[in-house]
């Protein structure tokens, strides 16, 4: 196994996916395997883990359950509270990561290798998809650059996850387009094999 510096992670697992009807999107299965457990498996060399949401997830035992406030208050609240749940740690790095990202475990290791390298003045290092689109719920940060971050906003509820980390200094890493690859709609889901189970009728 390749050796990473020590991190902790967060797993922003809640969202109202409003446009898969509602649905749990961590409870989908890429390949046999669900999303929850293809984040969980990316992270598996991580200190510690905060599962931030997904109240209903049976998780493993060593994984930590964090809720955002209010819930359902977005991403930025959602890495808010999991750092607010990892206060004690001292792992100088914090992995971030999506619940919904089927490819998460292909990214994960090269991003633990970047960031293994960060000069002293970068923050970070987050993935960039092929059309250069940040990946902030892909990425790692430094932990004390992310509870700075935190602690200087008066609220994190539904703010852009942009906004909670304008005061950074991030690295980027060029990603394939698949491996930021996360699941918002059914055509998203469609285009990874993803089948999304049909709704009961009193749902």
């Amino acid at each position: 196994m390749p050796h990473y510096p020590v991190y902790d992670a967060i797993i922003v697992a809640g969202g109202r996916a409003t446009r898969l009807g509602g649905i749990d999107k961590t409870s989908l299965e890429f390949e046999g395997v669900p999303l929850i457990r293809c984040a969980l498996d990316a992270v598996e060399t991580a200190a510690r883990i905060c599962v931030v949401g997904g109240d209903a997830l049976r998780l493993p035992a060593r994984a930590e359950r964090a809720r955002e406030s209010p819930p359902w208050g977005g991403p930025a609240a959602a890495i808010a509270a999991g750092i607010a749940a990892l206060v004690d740690s001292t792992s100088p790095l914090t992995a971030v990561t999506a619940g919904d990202l089927p490819h998460v475990g292909a990214a994960m290791p090269a991003l633990l290798a970047a960031s293994a390298e960060l000069p002293d003045k970068v923050d970070g290092v987050l993935a960039v998809d092929g059309s250069g689109r940040r990946q902030p719920l892909l990425a790692i940060y430094r932990t004390a650059a992310l509870r700075r971050a935190v602690a200087g906003l008066p609220s994190a509820e539904n703010l852009p996850v942009r906004r909670l980390l304008e005061t950074l200094t991030l690295r980027e890493l060029a990603l394939p387009d698949e491996w930021c690859a996360d699941i918002d709609t059914p055509e998203d889901a469609a285009g990874l094999g993803i089948v999304i189970p049909p709704r009961s009728p009193a749902g």
